[in-house]
């Protein structure tokens, strides 16, 4: 519904509905002298201002403007006191305020019918700050249906599922998140253009409930020609899955769509945030570098209390609680990374040292079956066998009051000294036992078995500067990755302020 409401002001109302009982929207355009910001509230009859909840403004460039104007699109939810009369739209552009009863001129009134036409930088727009306060605009439990306006609307996004279809103008796309909700979002469009920008928020399921809407805290996108790249934090439950709602813009052109996240460990996650298979010219490269040191960099200052406050128990008196104390016997030895017939022969060998010292032994490898069977055959204590180190360090954390991890390296150690005084020392509480899923989440350079070994070395006194690492991309990216981690583990060693 269209109105002129002077020479250089008029409107058009797209929608003036109700959310709710008690909370109200009108969608729309201004056209307004150029350089000025439009400013809209409603009123009740008799003049009395009602809360404007959320006023969001976007340009409208699809709209002819005369020179001397410019065209902003508005997204105005308003609170609906008890018992009030009318409904006015006032807007106010240069000093000319003008009012509109919205009741006497019926415009469309059904918000979920217009999002369906509206522009999709409006609709995401007001998805995303539906998303960041759902308590105060109520637009995404609206009708009491999952995502409440929004439904209709994200239905029909275009899904990638591999491949860009027509309707998407990039090459290729990754996206990755990882257990601590870490997300990285990155792809090429195959040629150079205007920088792009990306933003997006999440539709976070668990099992076969609705989806609920999050947003991204920490949004950060890369200003790429060739490419494109964001990262962004969610507060992600455990065991749910996440699909992103993403809006990319390359100069005037934009694309809104849905992609499922892959569920990664960190160093995937790495390779999306850097863009690992996808070549960049020099003007590129130099941003992307800029930006994932700066990316980097963040990430090791919100991560430095958390890894320097683990308290593993390391060589030497650190730790009055842990390091430096024997165990006494009893709790449960966690055996991982047995692959082969030595370290089956070797734990042969030490079984009774072993027994004397663990009530409790759990073995993971891919020899574990075969390092198992002479504790098995003796019968002295519980021995259970898993194939992966995961599902290793889940059965030593249940019900055992404590924890003492174990590799080939340190079954070694005990042969030669005859002594299970090294590794004695290294147990942790049971109910303690997720900090080290909580390291690998944060700082894990490979599988979990890889963050077990580098644990028990550093618990044995070893560097962490001087552990290895998986091989980076060979470049100065690649640097930059390799020292984060590095920077990471002298955190969970305590030697970080001797680099």
């Amino acid at each position: 519904m269209y109105f002129e409401l002077g020479q250089a002001l008029q409107a058009e109302i797209d929608c003036a509905g109700d959310i709710g009982p008690d909370q109200g929207a009108v969608f729309g355009w201004v056209r307004h002298p150029a350089g000025q910001t439009p400013l809209l509230h409603v009123e009740k009859s008799g003049g009395t201002r009602v809360s404007t909840i959320l006023l969001a403004l976007h340009p409208r460039t699809d709209i002819h403007a005369p020179r001397g104007t410019a065209v902003s699109g508005f997204t105005l939810i308003h609170d609906i006191p008890p018992g009030a009369a009318g409904r006015l739209l006032v807007v106010d552009a240069g000093g000319a305020e003008v009012a509109l009863d919205l009741l006497a001129y019926g415009p469309p009134a059904e918000p979920e019918a217009a999002i369906l036409g509206r522009d999709p930088a409006a609709n995401f727009q007001f998805l995303q700050a539906a998303a960041r306060d759902p308590a105060r605009i109520r637009a995404l439990s609206a009708g009491d249906v999952p995502l409440g306006l929004f439904g209709g609307w994200l239905d029909r996004l275009p899904r990638y599922t591999g491949a860009p279809g027509p309707s998407l103008a990039f090459r290729r796309l990754s996206i990755a998140c990882t257990g601590d909700g870490e997300v990285a979002i990155s792809g090429d469009f195959g040629a150079p253009g205007e920088a792009s920008e990306v933003t997006a928020c999440a539709l976070v399921r668990l099992g076969d409930a609705p989806p609920m809407v999050a947003p991204l805290a920490q949004e950060r996108s890369a200003p790429l020609g060739t490419g494109f790249a964001l990262c962004g934090q969610l507060a992600l439950p455990p065991c749910a899955t996440v699909e992103l709602v993403v809006q990319l813009r390359r100069g005037d052109q934009a694309w809104w769509f849905r992609a499922e996240a892959e569920a990664v460990a960190l160093p995937a996650f790495l390779r999306t945030l850097t863009l690992e298979r996808i070549e960049l010219p020099g003007s590129d490269a130099g941003v992307l570098h800029g930006w994932v040191r700066e990316v980097l960099r963040d990430r090791s200052d919100r991560l430095r209390g958390r890894l320097s406050g683990l308290g593993l128990p390391l060589a030497g008196p650190r730790d009055p609680g842990f390091g430096g104390r024997t165990e006494p016997a009893g709790g449960t030895a966690l055996l991982f990374g047995l692959h082969d017939d030595y370290a089956a022969r070797l734990l042969a060998l030490l079984a009774p040292q072993m027994e004397a010292q663990f009530r409790r032994i759990v073995i993971s490898g891919a020899a574990a079956g075969r390092a198992a069977a002479a504790l098995l055959r003796r019968g002295r204590v519980e021995v259970l066998v898993e194939e992966e180190a995961e599902g290793a360090l889940a059965a030593a954390s249940a019900g055992a009051a404590s924890v003492t991890p174990i590799d080939t390296p340190a079954l070694v150690d005990i042969a030669i000294e005859g002594s299970m005084a090294r590794v004695a020392g290294h147990a942790l509480p049971a109910d303690r036992m997720p900090i080290l899923s909580s390291l690998h989440e944060a700082a894990g350079t490979g599988g979990m078995e890889a963050t077990l070994r580098r644990v028990a070395a550093i618990m044995s006194g070893a560097d962490p500067g001087a552990l290895p690492l998986p091989g980076q991309r060979p470049d100065a990216i690649g640097g930059l990755v390799a020292e984060h981690l590095r920077g990471l583990w002298d955190m969970v060693a305590g030697t970080e302020a001797r680099r």
